[in-house]
C-alpha cells in the first residue's frame, strides 16, 4: 500500500486558519500512524453518539466540535465565533482515499473475527475507529494537555478538573451522579471521561515528552535572545539620554551660585539675552 502524499498547493488553499491547518496535519499523522493502540468498543461509540460528539446522522459520520465547549468562558473574552470544524472540510483527495482504505481494513478485521448481527452498525464502528484515531491526534495538537509542560502540570490540571466536576454536581443538585474529589486523585482517571478520550490523550502526551522538552528549550533560548536584545536597546537609550544632558554653571558677581543639569531639547540651542537686568541681584 502506497503512503499518503501531501498536495502542498491544494492544502495552502485550505489552510485559512490555524485550526484547519492543525486538523489537516492531524489527519496526515493519524492515517500513517502505526504506533497508537486504541482500546475502544461499540459502547464508547454509543457514548459519543448520545452526547452529540459524534455525528452519525449523515454519511460519512464524523466528530464535531460543538459550540458548548466554550460554555464556561465569559462571552466578553470570546472575540470570534466558534466554528464546527469537521475533517471533511479540509481532507485532501489522497487522504480521503487512505481513509476509506483504513475503514475497509477495520471492517474486514471485524468480519474475520466475528459475524456481526448488524451490518450497518459494523460499518459505522469501522468509521468510528478511524475518526477516533484522527480526533486523538488533533487533540494532541490543540487539546487542553498542550498547556501542560510536565507531569506536575498535568496532575494539577487533573485535580482542578475533579474540583470543577464536584462543583458542577453540587450546582446541578444531582446527588446520584455527584463525583467527589478523591484523595490522591493524581493516580486516578479523568472525570467525565466515559469515552476514554482524555486517557488516550494522556498516552499520546506522554509519548511526545521528548519533542515537548525540545520545544521548551527552543522557547527558552528564543526568550533569552529577546531579553538580551531588550537589554542592549535599553543601554543604547540610556546612553542617548545621557548625551542629551547639558550642564550649566550660574555665576553672580564672579561667584558660582548654582550648577544645573538641563535636558537638551531636540533641534534647539540654548539662547541668552544680552543686557538683561536681574532685579534680585541689582544688576
Amino acid at each position: 500500500m502506497k503512503a499518503t502524499q501531501y498536495d502542498p498547493n491544494f492544502q495552502e488553499k485550505l489552510w485559512t486558519t490555524a485550526e484547519q491547518k492543525s486538523m489537516c496535519e492531524s489527519i496526515e499523522e493519524a492515517l500513517s500512524c502505526e504506533k497508537c493502540t486504541l482500546c475502544i468498543t461499540e459502547a464508547i461509540m454509543r457514548v459519543d453518539i448520545e452526547s452529540g460528539a459524534y455525528d452519525a446522522s449523515q454519511y460519512p459520520p464524523s466528530f464535531s466540535n460543538p459550540s458548548k465547549r466554550d460554555e464556561n468562558i465569559s462571552p466578553f473574552d470570546t472575540s470570534t465565533p466558534n466554528t464546527n470544524l469537521s475533517l471533511w472540510k479540509v481532507i485532501t483527495t489522497s487522504q480521503r482515499q487512505r481513509y476509506y482504505e483504513l475503514v475497509e481494513q477495520n471492517l474486514n478485521n471485524r468480519l474475520d473475527a466475528e459475524d456481526p448481527t448488524d451490518a450497518e452498525l459494523a460499518i459505522l464502528f469501522a468509521h468510528y475507529r478511524v475518526d477516533y484515531h484522527i480526533q486523538q491526534h488533533y487533540l494532541a495538537r490543540r487539546g487542553v494537555l498542550t498547556l501542560c509542560r510536565d507531569s506536575k502540570d498535568m496532575h494539577a490540571l487533573r485535580k482542578w478538573q475533579w474540583r470543577m466536576s464536584e462543583t458542577d454536581a453540587v450546582l446541578q443538585q444531582d446527588r446520584k451522579d455527584q463525583r467527589a474529589w478523591p484523595k490522591g486523585c493524581s493516580q486516578v482517571g479523568w472525570p467525565n471521561d466515559d469515552n476514554l478520550q482524555m486517557l488516550h490523550a494522556t498516552i499520546l502526551w506522554k509519548k511526545s515528552w521528548r519533542a515537548r522538552q525540545k520545544h521548551l528549550e527552543q522557547v527558552r533560548i528564543q526568550w533569552a535572545k529577546i531579553m538580551e536584545e531588550r537589554r542592549k536597546q535599553r543601554e543604547a537609550l540610556l546612553a542617548k539620554q545621557a548625551a542629551s544632558i547639558m550642564r550649566l554653571k550660574l555665576y553672580c558677581g564672579g561667584e558660582l551660585i548654582e550648577v544645573r543639569d538641563l535636558k537638551r531639547m531636540a533641534n534647539s540651542e540654548p539662547g541668552f539675552r544680552v543686557k538683561r537686568k536681574t532685579q534680585s541681584f541689582g544688576v
